[in-house]
């Protein structure tokens, strides 16, 4: 199943704005957007974010892989990584 790259990153912009705290709604998020210093988001909301992603894009992602994630980049990039396997 091939995703829309640009679809993707909207779908996911939408879902970390959804969890991420009301002071960092007029940040621009790029890839290099910092989920923890740039938006602020916590392991409790990681992990919101994280079974978010999973119900919206039918994957399932691996525990070691969200530890990982730093920026709004590396989310996308895992994304699209589970969405090919």
């Amino acid at each position: 199943m091939e995703m829309q790259e640009q679809s993707v990153t909207e779908d996911l912009e939408k879902i970390l704005r959804r969890f991420a705290p009301k002071a960092s709604a007029a940040i621009t998020v790029s890839p290099q957007t910092h989920l923890i210093d740039d938006f602020g988001i916590d392991s409790p909301r990681m992990i919101d974010i994280v079974l978010d992603v999973e119900d919206h894009f039918g994957l399932t992602i691996d525990d070691q892989e969200v530890q990982k994630i730093r920026t709004f980049g590396d989310l996308v990039n895992l994304v699209n990584r589970c969405a090919r396997n």
